[in-house]
């Protein structure tokens, strides 16, 4: 029961951050509300990888901006099984794939969005630092300027090259390739012509 309410408690938190190829009663299934539920959602592997670091406009502190993109990408897959017309032995299926890979990925998106907080807390450490020569008149704000942009390239950098980070990229990336391959195989030919035109567009 507790290792239960451990697992329902991870798919909570990478939230702020998913049968055989018989087909059995043609029975579709109800629309849009079946696909609402946080595990139908796909995080942003390019937005992961090579997150954008910028300053904030108050106080200048580096942080992590999720792009544009990142929030149509997450509707990639809702999108997808809305157009499949799935009917209720599918639905069910793909229910519980979709479950599966949202606890496949859960502890390796805790451990990059770690990952990033701690790189950017020792980088606006550093910032301190520059600002504080600054203050003093150890340098000039072009110089600071320039020390600026070079610390967020630099952890900007570090995020998209990190070794741990990379593993837990590889494991996210195994959790989707599974997730597509299960869905795939409870699928007719109908149904995988529009899957693989839509997979096309996953990054």
């Amino acid at each position: 029961m507790m290792k239960m309410r451990r697992t329902w408690g991870m798919l909570l938190m990478a939230a702020s951050l998913l049968f055989t190829a018989c087909q059995q009663d043609e029975v579709q299934a109800p629309e849009d509300t079946q696909f609402a539920a946080a595990e139908f959602e796909l995080p942003d592997l390019s937005d992961l990888e090579t997150p954008e670091v910028t300053m904030g406009t108050d106080n200048g502190v580096l942080t992590c901006t999720p792009r544009e993109t990142s929030r149509e990408k997450m509707e990639l897959l809702r999108r997808a099984l809305k157009n499949l017309n799935l009917n209720e032995n599918q639905l069910i299926a793909v229910k519980r794939f979709a479950q599966q890979h949202h606890a496949c990925v859960a502890e390796h998106l805790t451990q990059i969005q770690n990952l990033h907080q701690e790189l950017l807390r020792r980088a606006n450490a550093t910032r301190e630092n520059h600002l504080a020569a600054y203050r003093a008149g150890q340098i000039t704000k072009a110089q600071l300027e320039e020390k600026l942009a070079a610390l967020r390239a630099a952890v900007k950098e570090e995020m998209a090259k990190h070794e741990t980070k990379q593993i837990h990229m590889r494991m996210l990336r195994r959790c989707r390739l599974e997730l597509l391959q299960k869905i795939e195989s409870i699928l007719n030919p109908a149904q995988l012509q529009k899957w693989n035109t839509w997979k096309a567009q996953l990054a």
